[in-house]
């Protein structure tokens, strides 16, 4: 298997940053949505209002674990961008020993 340390490197920027740019639209949507009484203050839009904040708090919590799920991918590929440039840095290395030893 042959992989490209610096494309894991750019996958994993790109869904860190796509984790965060999710997260910054929840924080958004979640400011927009309770604060003051968009729905208004008279009676049907105070009872959809509340029944509205409760489902959006459960989906917040849901899309949070998404972030946290993305941010954890993210940081898995850029440990294995780093284990591969190790490893290949280490073969070099006995590669270049061996060469040494055989007179090369």
């Amino acid at each position: 298997m042959h992989t490209e340390p610096a494309v894991l490197a750019g996958s994993a920027q790109a869904i860190a940053g796509a984790a965060v740019e999710l997260e910054d639209g929840l924080r958004a949507l979640d400011a927009t949505v309770t604060s003051g009484n968009p729905w208004g203050a008279d009676e049907p839009g105070s009872l959809f209002g509340a029944a509205y904040t409760e489902v959006l708090s459960h989906a917040l919590q849901t899309y949070d674990s998404h972030v946290q799920q993305l941010l954890g991918a993210a940081e898995g590929l850029a440990d294995w961008a780093g284990q591969v440039v190790e490893a290949d840095q280490r073969s070099e290395e006995l590669f270049r020993s061996l060469h040494g030893r055989l007179g090369g």
